[in-house]
């Protein structure tokens, strides 16, 4: 929001309306946008004190400290792209570990599934079992890629690792739950393998969503620092 100063107008203030434009153009959660505009006006009236000090005259001081800061547009930017990569890099991490798990929760539960009497997939169902081999092979190549796209970003702040990264666990993510979903209603399970099937099915529902939210959050979120500098020269 604008911020207002009892003692002189908005536009008496140009360190006010540039923080104000730089809060407004970053990418981010409000409550770290308003964190980055506290530490930049900040920033920016210690600079303008500082002159100040040295016998400048306060409108003076202001006005050539905005000059220095530059374009708010173009940090507000970098800015945005920066925290996007740093969202990514605890993202990436995180997101592997949840594909080992999926990958040892399917593995051990189907494992277990299989050695109950009288489990099986019906014919009409066939292709869950070509879904899972898909998944099988998949699983890895999406934990890999996860790990290859977290040390992408620490070396060099890759958002086209993020989006990889972030695209090949939603996918992944989504047709496991999707899978595991079906299942449920498929595949015929005797009382013995029940619980099995339960636990299977809820690390699948809670991981497995866990994962697609964040990285279908990171996507939106990588679009909107995307358009935002067309958004601003469309202003």
């Amino acid at each position: 929001m604008p911020r207002s100063r009892p003692d002189a107008p908005a536009a008496a203030d140009p360190v006010g309306e540039l923080v104000d434009r730089l809060e407004r153009a970053v990418v981010a959660s409000p409550r770290r946008r308003a964190e980055i505009a506290r530490e930049v006006e900040g920033d920016l009236r210690e600079a303008v004190a500082a002159r100040v000090a040295g016998g400048s005259a306060a409108p003076v001081a202001a006005a050539a400290v905005v000059a220095e800061f530059g374009d708010p547009r173009a940090i507000a930017a970098e800015l945005s792209r920066e925290l996007l990569a740093g969202h990514g890099r605890r993202f990436s991490p995180l997101a592997a570990l949840g594909a080992i798990v999926l990958l040892v929760a399917w593995f051990a539960g189907m494992t277990s599934l299989a050695a109950v009497p009288g489990f099986g997939v019906p014919l009409e169902a066939g292709w869950m079992l070509q879904v899972s081999r898909a998944l099988d092979v998949a699983g890895p190549f999406v934990a890999a890629a996860a790990l290859a796209g977290w040390f992408a970003l620490r070396r060099a702040d890759s958002l086209a690792a993020l989006v990889a990264v972030a695209g090949l666990q939603l996918g992944f993510t989504v047709a496991l739950v999707a899978g595991a979903i079906a299942m449920v209603g498929a595949a015929a399970v005797p009382p013995a393998g029940m619980g099995v099937l339960v636990a299977l099915v809820a690390v699948t529902l809670l991981v497995g969503s866990a994962i697609a939210a964040a990285a279908a959050a990171l996507l939106v979120r990588w679009g909107a620092v995307r358009l935002a500098p067309r958004r601003a020269l469309a202003r």
